[in-house]
């Protein structure tokens, strides 16, 4: 989807389509293989827009989301945000929870009471529930941040493979965000013209949809820099795939 306002060539919109395709494919395959979730099927969008004109930024209601936030550097300078709303977040944990509980487990010659100390705490039976309840939380809090270094690495390189624009970011931070003060502040903190990439994947696990978000926030020189890359005869792009108003992919 891009805003109406708009005046982006073709080449620019076959580059971003390539981003998403690019970027989605790795990112869904490191879901899959580091993080081992089995994916039956997903579904990716991509926009272009100021944060007034957004529609996926919409999508995102007005609840508590779980933020990875990391600052971009490099050739382009901005931000990059992975987000996810509360009730998506308790379907991944359901979902790792039997894959962290693997991670504590060793071989089968390992006696009981061994492989009982090497449980976490959330791992007991016993009357510690809220503590364990807690450790697991963390547990999932400690995947999150990965999960969002993952994600907004791919996206970067992604950018590189686009417009050779090579772009690192900072350590990733993530937090539980009640108020939604985190991406508050970051679209406050941008001009109203400001473009921002939005990037929309839906996946199912176990038949149950769960959505992530990655905000990327380049400043206006950055973007334009952007842009402008594209546009530059010697410089890579992806091959013709008609202009779509909306971008998406499905992978089976």
């Amino acid at each position: 989807m891009i805003a109406n306002q708009l005046s982006l060539t073709r080449k620019q919109i076959n580059s971003f389509d390539g981003f998403l395709l690019d970027g989605t494919r790795k990112a869904l395959s490191a879901l899959e293989n580091m993080f081992v979730l089995s994916i039956d099927c997903s579904n990716s969008t991509i926009e272009i827009a100021t944060a007034a004109n957004s529609e996926i930024l919409k999508h995102l209601g007005h609840g508590t989301l779980y933020v990875v936030s990391s600052a971009m550097a490099g050739d382009l300078q901005g931000s990059a945000l992975l987000l996810m709303r509360s009730n998506d977040f308790n379907l991944l944990g359901k979902a790792m929870r039997p894959v962290l509980s693997l991670m504590f487990l060793s071989s089968p010659e390992t006696d009981l009471a061994t492989l009982d100390s090497q449980k976490p705490d959330w791992m007991h039976d016993d009357d510690t529930q809220l503590t364990a309840d807690e450790a697991f939380h963390q547990q999932m809090m400690d995947m999150l941040e990965e999960m969002g270094n993952v994600f907004i690495g791919l996206y970067t390189k992604a950018i590189y493979k686009m417009c050779r624009l090579n772009t690192h970011h900072s350590v990733p931070v993530a937090v539980r965000d009640p108020g939604q003060r985190v991406i508050k502040r970051v679209l406050s903190s941008a001009a109203p013209d400001q473009l921002h990439l939005l990037i929309e994947n839906e996946f199912f696990v176990m038949d149950k949809p769960i959505k992530l978000w990655c905000l990327i926030s380049p400043t206006q020189v950055s973007f334009q820099k952007l842009l402008n890359r594209i546009e530059r005869p010697n410089a890579f792009h992806f091959a013709p795939s008609g202009e779509p108003s909306q971008v998406e992919s499905q992978y089976l």
